[in-house]
């Protein structure tokens, strides 16, 4: 289900971006708040059928189109989906220290690339 919310949420706000729409224009459209239709193109809100109508109508486009997998950023979006689960599932069984060694690693090599 979670994969569902991701493609939904990059559709939206890649159509949103084509339309040259702004988060706030798009969410006046719909009648809906700006932080919530921001949650919802980043997959954290899982939205009723009534916003996704409300959503596709601001957008002028077909529901259906929401749910479209062609996407390169659809690709990305659920394969760093999977990454992470996978990441997340590797780190269950180590403890605390463990995982905040990693995290000290990771943020220095961040440090070093950015």
């Amino acid at each position: 289900m979670e994969q569902l919310v991701d493609i939904v949420g990059v559709n939206i706000r890649e159509i949103r971006k084509q339309k040259k729409l702004t988060q706030e224009e798009l969410a006046e459209k719909c009648g809906l708040q700006t932080s919530y239709l921001a949650g919802v193109e980043r997959g954290v809100r899982n939205i009723t059928l009534q916003t996704l109508e409300k959503i596709a109508l601001g957008l002028e486009i077909n529901a259906k189109e929401l749910f479209e997998l062609e996407s390169p950023l659809i690709k990305l979006a659920l394969e760093k989906q999977q990454l992470l689960q996978i990441f997340t599932s590797y780190m269950q069984d180590k403890s605390e220290k463990e995982i905040q060694l990693l995290i000290n690693i990771a943020n220095n090599i961040f440090e070093t690339y950015k």
